[in-house]
C-alpha cells in the first residue's frame, strides 16, 4: 500500500499524470475513496501546471467550479478520509499512523495551491505597474509555510516540487526588484539561486523511478562550464530546446522569466559586467557577454542606431529617497552612505555608444522633470521633446521606477517618428517584464 502511493506522488511531482492514471487504476481496492481524490487532484494538477486558472475563459467560469474551490473541496474531503481513518478499529496502527500523515499532507499541499494561485493572479496585476514589494513579502510569507510543513518527506517529489515552485517565484521577483534598485549583488544572488533551482527541479523529475513510467525523450543540456553562463545562461542545443519543449507551462514560465531577468540585467550592469568579461575576453568582451542570452538588448540597441542614426541611446537612474544607489551595484556593511546630489542623482548606467552623452543630462533631467505624469503611466506614449536651441531631439520612456530609456537625435524631428516610437516601446515593455508576465495567460 505504502509503495502504491509512494509511486503516484513520485509520478506527479514529475508531472506524468498518464503514469498516474495507470497507477490508481492499479491500486488496491482498499483506500479506494482516497484513491479517488488522488483522481480528482492529478486533474487540478494538470490544470494548474498548465496555468490554466490565467487564461480568459477561467475568468467567467461559476465560481464554485474554480480551480482554488476544487482545490478546498478535495482537502474537505480528504479531512472527512481522515476523521473515518481514525475512527476505524480494523486498520493496524502503522497503517493508520501513515494513513493520517499522507492526508494530512494532502490536506496542506490543496491550502498551498490555493496560495499559490492567488500569488500567480497577484503578479499578472502588476504586469503593467510593476509594483513587487508587497508580493514579494507575501511570496516569502508563503514560502516560509510551506518549508515549514516538510511536505517532501511525506507526499516525495510532489512535496519537493510545491517547496522548488515557491522557492523559485520568490528568487525571480527579488530578483526583479534588485535589478529595479540596482543591486548588484542581490540580483547576482537571487538569479543564481533561481536558476539552481530549476536545474535541480528537472533533475529532480528526470531521475524518479516509478511504475509506469512515460519515457523521457532526450535528455537535459549539459550546462557550459564558463562563470558567465553559470551566472546567466547557457549555449543551449536543439536537444535542449526539444527538452525544453516537454516542461509543463509553469516550468517554461519561470525559465522564460529567468531569461528575461538575466538581460535585463546584463542591460543594466553592464559596465560591472563588462569589466568582468574583459578579463576572460581580451578581443570582443561585450560581444561575448551576450552570448547565450535570451534577449541579446545590446544587439537591438546597435542595430536600431545604426539604422536609424541615433546619437546616443542610453538609460539613466533616477535616484530616490527610499533607495540607496552605489555606482558599483553594493556596499560593504556599515559603509556611510551619502545621496548623490543634483545633477548625479541621474547617472547614466548604460549608453551605447559607451561615452555617456553627459552634456546633454542637464535636458534630460529636465525632460524628466517636467514629464513626471506621463512617465509614470505605463500606459502612455514614449515623451518626445524637440531642443530648437541645439538641434537635438530626445525621446525618453520609463522602465521602472528609477530607470527611463533615452534615444537622442541630434537632428530636429519636428514629429514624433513611428519607427523609433515602435522601437522604444518594444524594447521598454520587454525590460519592464510586461510581455513575459503576460504570457502567464497565452502560454500553450
Amino acid at each position: 500500500m505504502k509503495s502504491n502511493f509512494q509511486h503516484i506522488f513520485k509520478a506527479l511531482g514529475a508531472f506524468d499524470y498518464a503514469a498516474v492514471a495507470k497507477l490508481i487504476s492499479k491500486s488496491a481496492k482498499a483506500h479506494q475513496s482516497i484513491f479517488y481524490q488522488l483522481s480528482k487532484l492529478t486533474h487540478c494538477e494538470t490544470s494548474y501546471s498548465q496555468i490554466q486558472f490565467l487564461r480568459s475563459r477561467w475568468f467567467v467560469m461559476r465560481k464554485d467550479s474554480s480551480l482554488e474551490i476544487v482545490y478546498s473541496n478535495i482537502a474537505n474531503e480528504l479531512l472527512k478520509e481522515k476523521l473515518t481513518i481514525a475512527t476505524s478499529t480494523t486498520l493496524p496502527a502503522e497503517e493508520k499512523e501513515y494513513l493520517s500523515n499522507i492526508l494530512d499532507a494532502l490536506i496542506n499541499f490543496c491550502q498551498t495551491r490555493r496560495e499559490m494561485i492567488l500569488l500567480y493572479q497577484s503578479i499578472l496585476a502588476q504586469s503593467l505597474k510593476g509594483e513587487f514589494a508587497d508580493i514579494l513579502l507575501e511570496l516569502e510569507a508563503v514560502q516560509t509555510r510551506i518549508l515549514d510543513m516538510g511536505l517532501s518527506k511525506d507526499l516525495e517529489l510532489l512535496g519537493l516540487s510545491v517547496e522548488k515552485e515557491i522557492t523559485i517565484l520568490t528568487c525571480l521577483i527579488r530578483a526583479r526588484i534588485a535589478i529595479t534598485r540596482y543591486s548588484f549583488q542581490d540580483a547576482c544572488l537571487s538569479l543564481f539561486e533561481a536558476k539552481q533551482e530549476i536545474t535541480e527541479w528537472k533533475k529532480f523529475c528526470l531521475e524518479q523511478e516509478y511504475p509506469e513510467k512515460t519515457p523521457s525523450k532526450s535528455a537535459e543540456a549539459k550546462e557550459t562550464s564558463g562563470w558567465r553562463f553559470q551566472l546567466f545562461g547557457q549555449l543551449e542545443s536543439k536537444a535542449h530546446h526539444k527538452q525544453e519543449e516537454t516542461w509543463p507551462n509553469t516550468i517554461k514560465w519561470h525559465t522564460r522569466v529567468l531569461g528575461n531577468l538575466t538581460s535585463k540585467m546584463a542591460l543594466y550592469f553592464n559596465t560591472i559586467l563588462l569589466e568582468k568579461e574583459a578579463m576572460l575576453n581580451k578581443n570582443d568582451p561585450e560581444k561575448t557577454l551576450w552570448t547565450g542570452l535570451s534577449i541579446n538588448y545590446h544587439e537591438q540597441i546597435a542595430a536600431f542606431r545604426k539604422k536609424f542614426g541615433a546619437y546616443r541611446i542610453s538609460l539613466v537612474y533616477e535616484v530616490t529617497d527610499d533607495t540607496p544607489f552605489f555606482p558599483q551595484g553594493y556596499a560593504c556593511p556599515d559603509t556611510p552612505y551619502e545621496a548623490p546630489q543634483g545633477i548625479h542623482s541621474f547617472p547614466f548606467i548604460y549608453s551605447h555608444p559607451q561615452e555617456h552623452p553627459f552634456k546633454h543630462l542637464p535636458n534630460i533631467i529636465s525632460i524628466i522633470q517636467g514629464s513626471k505624469q506621463k512617465l509614470s503611466d505605463p500606459k502612455a506614449a514614449p515623451v518626445h521633446f524637440l531642443d530648437n536651441t541645439i538641434n537635438s531631439t530626445y525621446y525618453l520612456m520609463r522602465i521602472d521606477r528609477h530607470a527611463v530609456f533615452i534615444i537622442i537625435f541630434l537632428d530636429k524631428h519636428v514629429q514624433r517618428e513611428s519607427n523609433i516610437i515602435d522601437f522604444i516601446t518594444h524594447i521598454v515593455t520587454s525590460l519592464r517584464g510586461s510581455t513575459v508576465i503576460e504570457e502567464l495567460m497565452k502560454v500553450d
